[in-house]
């Protein structure tokens, strides 16, 4: 597994702002990372992270990266790169009108995340840049490994968008 740089620093502000709480975020993902530890990372699914507020542009920064790498995929900045699951942040209701532009797009359509029929839509206020660290690896979790957890949270803060 990567190094969890942004949740290594999140663990220790909050050590020293509420230990209670920053050692049940431990014990969470300790609890993820070690139902996980056996599935190689080349066996890992590549996970793509496109926010509909700018363009579709794949999101990418160091805290999205801890969040997929402990929900047991590999977090990726380009389409070009072939995922395995592509997942968007939706800002506002106009992004079902706008998905068919995405899905006749040529490389797009050739993905394996399209293909596979692995489109995911998080309706969860910023995504990947919140304060909610656990929250955000619950949701990716259920997306990226469903047979390992099921935290309840499809239907509420993600969808599987069917793309057949």
């Amino acid at each position: 597994m990567q190094q969890l740089n942004y949740y290594s620093t999140l663990l220790s502000n909050k050590q020293l702002e509420d230990p209670q709480q920053a050692s049940d975020l431990d014990e969470e993902v300790n609890i993820l990372i070690h139902k996980l530890k056996y599935i190689p990372q080349e066996q890992r699914p590549t996970v793509l992270v496109l926010d509909q507020a700018v363009a579709f542009e794949p999101l990418f920064n160091e805290q999205l990266q801890d969040v997929v790498s402990i929900a047991g995929g590999l977090l990726i900045a380009d389409k070009f790169d072939n995922p395995s699951i592509i997942m968007i942040v939706q800002q506002n209701e106009s992004l079902y009108s706008e998905i068919p532009a995405l899905l006749t797009d040529d490389i797009w359509s050739r993905t394996d995340a399209l293909k596979n029929n692995n489109l995911f839509i998080i309706q969860k206020d910023n995504f990947g840049t919140s304060d909610d660290f656990l929250q955000e690896i619950e949701i990716s979790a259920e997306i990226i490994q469903p047979k390992y957890f099921i935290y309840g949270r499809q239907g509420v803060d993600w969808l599987k968008f069917d793309v057949s």
